[in-house]
């Protein structure tokens, strides 16, 4: 399919129907990930939600964008378990837990069924 020529170079040209679908299974990633405490990994989530929001908005980068955020949610489950309080993490698990869920169960399901490869 050709490239639309109002489409920024390397954009998806997925029916808009399709991107409508996955926006809303951003919306409560970004909300979890606002619950997070305050750290370095947690704002990385927190801003690699926000790059992947704005990745489907644009319809460019999507793929890249999604593989921060899963990344930076790997690394926090690491951080967690080689270096912080058990406390501290005791704190915060049911927020990673809703993340983690709503990116395999929500996010990339949709992204699947938009066409892209996560």
């Amino acid at each position: 399919m050709p490239r639309r020529p109002d489409l920024p170079k390397g954009a998806s040209t997925m029916p808009h129907e399709d991107f409508e679908g996955v926006l809303p299974t951003i919306q409560p990633i970004e909300k979890f990930a606002d619950r997070l405490p305050e750290g370095d990994v947690e704002g990385h989530i927190r801003r690699s939600a926000h790059e992947l929001t704005l990745a489907v908005e644009q319809r460019c980068g999507v793929e890249a964008a999604c593989e921060r955020l899963m990344q930076a949610v790997r690394q926090l489950d690491e951080h967690n378990t080689t270096g912080r309080l058990r406390r501290d993490f005791e704190n915060e698990a049911p927020s990673v837990t809703r993340l983690l869920e709503a990116i395999q169960e929500q996010l990339v399901p949709a992204l699947k069924r938009a066409g892209y490869q996560v």
